[in-house]
C-alpha cells in the first residue's frame, strides 16, 4: 500500500492507496499527526509521499515506516509527469500534486486547476505536459479575515453564499463583495487564458470550492482527493527505480 499526506493550512488528510485505489482516508490534526500514523499498518505500507504547506516531516515518517520507501519532493531525481518551466524551489507541493492529478486524468489536454483553498491558485500545463505557472490569490476566509484586521468597524463574519449584486447591510454586502469578487476573479481569469489557448479543461477542486458550483461555466468540479491522487501518481512513476 501507498501511504500518502496531503497537510494543508487547516487540515491534514491521510489516505491509503492500495491498487491505486483510495483504501483508507483520513482527517487528522496537524498537532498529533505523527502520533496517530503510528496505528496505521506500518508493515503493509510500502511507499510514502507528503505534501506539505508547513514544514517538513520526512525525519519522522521515515524513523516511523523504516522499511518504506520515502518520496521527497527535495530529490531532484524525483521523477514528475510534467516539464516543470517553473522555479522548482519555489512551486508549492501541493501545485505540483494538482498538476500531477491533471496529466493523469486529462491526458495530452490543456488544462487549468483552480484550487479553493485558503489562498486560490491557478495552474495551467498544455497538451504536451508542460507547466507555465499560474496565480495566487486570497481564499475565502483570507478575504473575509481581511476585512476585520484592516478596518476599525468591518465585523469578522463567516462566509454565506449571496446571490445578490445589491447588498442592503453591512454583513450581505461582505457577502456579495467575496462571492462575486471571487466568481468575477476566475471568469476573467478563464476569459484572458482563451486569448492564448482556444480549448482547455477548467478543473475546479479544493475544500471551499463547491459554492462556485453553476457559476463557472463549463467547468469540471473534482473530487475532493484529487490533490491525493496526483501524488500517488508520483508515487508510481518512481516506484521500482
Amino acid at each position: 500500500m501507498n501511504l500518502v499526506i496531503d497537510i494543508g493550512n487547516t487540515a491534514v488528510k491521510v489516505y491509503l492507496f492500495k491498487n491505486n485505489e483510495i483504501f483508507k482516508k483520513e482527517v487528522l490534526n496537524e498537532n498529533n499527526l505523527i502520533h496517530s500514523l503510528k496505528s496505521f499498518p506500518i508493515n503493509d505500507i510500502s511507499n510514502i509521499i507528503c505534501s506539505s504547506v508547513t514544514k517538513s516531516y520526512k525525519d519522522q515518517l521515515s524513523e516511523i515506516f523504516k522499511k518504506s520507501n520515502y518520496y521527497d519532493f527535495s530529490d531532484n531525481k524525483l521523477k514528475l509527469p510534467f516539464k516543470n518551466n517553473y522555479e522548482t524551489k519555489t512551486l508549492g507541493q501541493d501545485r505540483i500534486g494538482l498538476i500531477s492529478s491533471a496529466v493523469m486524468k486529462f491526458k495530452d489536454q490543456n488544462s487549468l486547476v483552480i484550487d479553493i483553498g485558503t489562498c486560490i491558485t491557478y495552474d495551467f500545463i498544455d497538451s504536451k505536459n508542460i507547466y507555465y505557472g499560474g496565480a495566487i490569490s486570497p481564499g475565502i476566509r483570507m478575504r473575509y479575515s481581511s476585512f476585520n484586521d484592516y478596518t476599525s468597524n468591518l465585523p469578522l463574519v463567516k462566509f454565506q453564499d449571496v446571490n445578490k449584486t445589491i447588498g442592503t447591510n453591512t454583513e450581505e454586502s461582505l457577502h456579495i463583495g467575496v462571492n462575486n469578487g471571487i466568481v468575477g476573479e476566475i471568469n476573467q481569469y478563464i476569459n484572458n487564458l482563451k486569448k492564448s489557448y482556444s480549448e482547455f479543461n477548467v478543473i475546479i477542486t479544493g475544500g471551499d470550492s463547491m459554492f462556485l458550483l453553476n457559476k463557472i461555466k463549463n467547468a469540471i468540479f473534482a473530487d475532493q482527493d484529487f490533490l491525493a491522487s496526483g501524488l500517488n501518481y508520483i508515487i508510481k512513476l518512481n516506484e521500482g527505480d
